[in-house]
């Protein structure tokens, strides 16, 4: 029996639902897939036995012609993933992506707050109406390597006897116990006790009353406090991959390292925690077998 293409996505989509995707994981699957679907019925492809290596290559090279290469990227690995899933489920003896290649992307240095421009930021808080509210928001961002999404989610209630945050329903609906430092646990302390204003919302960071903070008003937040400082523009994310490279540097490991992010393999740690080329030069000069001799 003959079954349609689009049944086949519609489970899929149900499965990635049963097994805790975010919203925001499933909102870019429905994109890639919409887009794949419709590039399909052009090329008159309905059901799973009409679809071919050759088709999946035209639609590969469509999406490097008409968006970037990591949109591309991104695009064709949501594909690649619901064709496995199918496989899987028997619905193809083989995936047509078998033999498809993602495109190739080019590595390169993402921003990452470095701990001379965090110094800035800190003190270019201290002139802001809620100094100890912005330190500790900071403090957690750098300290934790916490998603926005996840710093506006935590509650008071998250603030662990053990010097740790409960993050929870990370990405992919996880929770998770992150460490914090001892001062950023005492900015926290501070900010509680001197600013944090009487209110029903469980928040930790609150913008007011009854207000918390959103990922639009952090990014906001972030930069205001950027231009103030005289650093670059810096969105949530360089805080995160600003704390997996100087955790790198201070002597952390990568599989620790995995865990505090919340990453479920170590190829994208390595992504997060990429060293410069002074860092490699550093470790060189500490490290080689031949400058060690006597």
């Amino acid at each position: 029996m003959q079954v349609q293409l689009d049944t086949i996505r519609q489970e899929y989509e149900f499965d990635c639902l049963n097994r805790g995707h975010s919203s925001n994981t499933m909102r870019a699957y429905r994109t890639a897939l919409r887009q794949f679907m419709e590039f399909a019925q052009k090329q008159d492809v309905e059901f799973a036995t009409d679809l071919t290596t050759p088709v999946i290559r035209a639609f590969a090279a469509e999406c490097m012609q008409t968006i970037s290469p990591a949109g591309a990227h991104a695009r064709l690995r949501v594909l690649r993933s619901f064709l496995n899933w199918a496989t899987e489920e028997g619905y193809f003896a083989k995936s047509p992506m078998a033999r498809v290649p993602l495109p190739r992307l080019k590595q390169k240095m993402l921003d990452a707050v470095s701990a001379q421009d965090m110094k800035k930021l800190i003190l270019a808080a201290q002139n802001s109406a809620s100094p100890i509210k912005l330190q500790a928001l900071l403090a957690v961002l750098y300290d934790t390597g916490l998603r926005v999404s996840e710093l506006w989610n935590l509650e008071l209630r998250d603030i662990l006897p053990t010097q740790c945050l409960m993050v929870r329903e990370g990405k992919g609906g996880k929770d998770r116990i992150v460490p914090i430092s001892r001062p950023t646990l005492k900015l926290i302390h501070r900010y509680l006790r001197d600013e944090r204003p009487e209110s029903a919302l469980p928040n930790l960071f609150l913008v007011d009353e009854y207000s918390p903070y959103s990922n639009v008003s952090i990014y906001k937040l972030l930069e205001r406090l950027c231009k103030r400082a005289k650093v670059q523009r810096y969105s949530p994310h360089a805080f995160r991959r600003g704390f997996a490279v100087n955790y790198i540097r201070n002597g952390g490991d990568q599989f620790t390292l995995m865990r505090v992010l919340g990453h479920t393999t170590i190829t994208m740690t390595n992504r997060y925690a990429m060293l410069n080329t002074s860092d490699v030069q550093d470790v060189h000069r500490r490290a080689s077998p031949f400058a060690s001799l006597k």
